[in-house]
């Protein structure tokens, strides 16, 4: 597994609270095994979520992006289908349902990015969402 040999930019978009776009440069990892993409790294307080790694899965594809810490999540990224997960946070846990509109990727031996279209359905408001996660080894 490698461990901090790539610079990841992660970009959220969202229409939640107002609308808010947030942006993340950290050092990660990134490999790929078994016809797997495998995108690690640690998020930070700007992205309102401080002590939490992250590990995202893309194969077959779907994308699993699995968040351990203080807020812990197993989401899965469908397209054209909808799923369910329970995020767990120091305050309570929440149910949410994602809907899974697009996903794009594109990498090569010098790294890649992985963008997902989704909207999520919290206590029964739904909110527009864009994750796009730059690597660059």
């Amino acid at each position: 597994m490698a461990k901090d040999n790539a610079t990841i930019t992660i970009i959220n978009n969202s229409d939640a609270f107002g609308g808010e776009k947030m942006e993340l440069v950290t050092v990660g990892g990134f490999y790929e095994k078994n016809g797997a993409r495998y995108i690690m790294y640690d998020e930070k307080e700007e992205m309102g979520m401080a002590d939490c790694s992250v590990m995202i899965k893309e194969a077959d594809g779907e994308v699993i992006v699995s968040r351990k810490g203080a807020f812990m999540s197993k989401m899965r990224y469908c397209p054209g289908k909808a799923t369910e997960f329970i995020y767990h946070m120091p305050y309570g846990n929440i149910p949410v349902i994602l809907y899974t509109k697009k996903i794009k990727s594109c990498f090569d031996s010098n790294g890649g990015r992985l963008t997902l279209f989704y909207t999520l359905e919290m206590h029964g408001e739904i909110y527009e969402h864009s994750l796009s996660v730059k690597v660059r080894l």
